[in-house]
């Protein structure tokens, strides 16, 4: 591959500067991914070896963050990382520009390699096969942002030594928390009509297309509804479609986001103007690029549009539920939300576990990558919201994921560690759990 330069631009929007990066000369192109240390191979640890460490034992781990999307999300990590734990863990981080497509991403490793990055974290799972396999000839270790599925699965069974598995939210749970919402206020007849943006599911993207299936699903339970195709299918379709059923409810799927489909809020638009549709589910975060139509539509039609969307801990989201429409409720009825610092903390010790020697930590007892699972939390009212925003705030000094939680996940202060109780220290990790400990 041709080497690329590397290009900074700066997006004003987001804040921050970012990296956009090329190929460098590594020689032996089939080392495997290296733990980066600064003292000699046998002072490293194995996973048997008992002896603590700490981040200053290392060398100054570089890790490359690629990001698909422009979001608040993504302006909350990058502090997190940058302003929270790099100083704490003795790391350095490379952060892309919008990363749209594999080429994108490709450039982002390459030049990421030129700057001697150790590590990459990618919250894009397009491709996975490739790019560890782009990453192993660079020695770099590579983790993706997504439950293990057939978009990924060459990843998982490929038997790449760098591939230090994924993390993601518990899908099933995710899709149960909107099942459980709809079940609860939606109609008894299906009168109003559902709309439901699918976003990325029609790119493999996991998250999306396990809300959808469960929105579907929902509907299909509490109607007694017979589709005249199969959930998985009509929850990855790529352009839209009106969902026909033997009850003729209206259920209108939408797929694609704003970043990367032209006119797609346009699209929204015009669907919701049809008075269609009552209920707006999100699988992805488009709510506050959505509040203004929905807000245009309620007032056109006198008619209230229940929303409920997945979302970050955010300003944005603290801002819908303290907002209230022209029939007095607020603007998001419902969000199933993550906590930024909790995704990008399980990121960050899946790929520092890796280059301080304790890749074990990322293997399951089947010898396979493992995932580490998070569940998300059902928010309903300006109340709990409100709690909420005082937490994982960039700028902030409240992480739901802090140095103590981080500390219980690696092998170098934990040398008796295992992946089974890494993923225990995440699945205490709650609402509750969080307001006891940051409040």
């Amino acid at each position: 591959m041709k080497k690329r330069i590397l290009a900074l631009a700066l997006i004003a929007a987001m804040g921050f500067s970012l990296v956009a990066c090329g190929k460098r000369n590594t020689g032996d192109n089939n080392t495997a991914v290296e733990t980066g240390k600064e003292t000699t191979e046998t002072e490293q640890t194995s996973g048997t070896d008992k002896q603590q460490k700490t981040p200053q034992d290392f060398k100054t781990f570089k890790i490359g963050v690629c990001e698909p999307q422009a979001i608040d999300e993504v302006v909350i990590r990058r502090d997190y990382y940058e302003n929270y734990l790099a100083k704490k863990y003795n790391v350095e981080f490379i952060f892309s520009e919008q990363v749209k497509d594999t080429d994108d991403e490709l450039s982002f490793i390459e030049n990421c390699a030129d700057l001697g990055a150790d590590a990459i974290i990618s919250y894009r799972s397009e491709d996975a096969n490739q790019m560890v396999q782009v990453c192993q000839e660079y020695g770099m270790a590579y983790v993706i942002n997504n439950q293990r599925s057939a978009i990924v699965e060459e990843a998982f069974t490929g038997g790449y030594e760098n591939f230090s598995g994924s993390f993601a939210a518990d899908q099933p749970y995710v899709g149960s928390l909107f099942k459980q919402w709809l079940t609860n206020n939606a109609s008894d007849d299906g009168s109003e009509g559902f709309l439901i943006t699918s976003s990325l599911a029609y790119k493999g993207n996991t998250q999306h297309s396990e809300c959808t299936e469960a929105v579907l699903s929902a509907l299909q339970e509490k109607y007694g509804l017979t589709y005249e195709d199969t959930i998985k299918n009509l929850a990855v379709v790529s352009a839209p479609i009106e969902v026909a059923n033997d009850k003729n409810i209206k259920i209108y799927i939408y797929p694609g986001v704003s970043s990367q489909n032209e006119g797609w809020l346009a699209g929204v638009s015009t669907a919701l103007q049809t008075g269609n549709y009552g209920v707006f589910i999100q699988s992805g975060q488009s709510f506050t690029e959505t509040a203004v139509v929905v807000d245009e539509v309620e007032k056109a039609f006198k008619k209230d549009i229940k929303v409920a969307s997945v979302a970050p801990i955010s300003n944005s989201l603290l801002n819908a539920f303290n907002t209230k429409d022209s029939f007095g409720n607020t603007s998001v009825n419902m969000a199933s939300v993550k906590s930024t610092s909790l995704v990008s903390s399980m990121a960050f010790v899946k790929v520092y576990n890796a280059l301080t020697g304790y890749s074990n930590l990322n293997v399951q007892s089947s010898g396979e990558p493992s995932e580490l699972l998070f569940k998300m939390w059902a928010i309903e009212n300006p109340e709990q919201m409100d709690t909420l925003s005082n937490w994982d705030v960039a700028g902030g000094n409240k992480w739901i994921v802090d140095y103590n939680v981080i500390d219980q996940a690696l092998g170098i202060y934990q040398p008796d560690l295992t992946y089974e109780a890494i993923q225990s220290v995440y699945d205490n990790v709650s609402y509750d759990e969080a307001k006891s400990r940051l409040e």
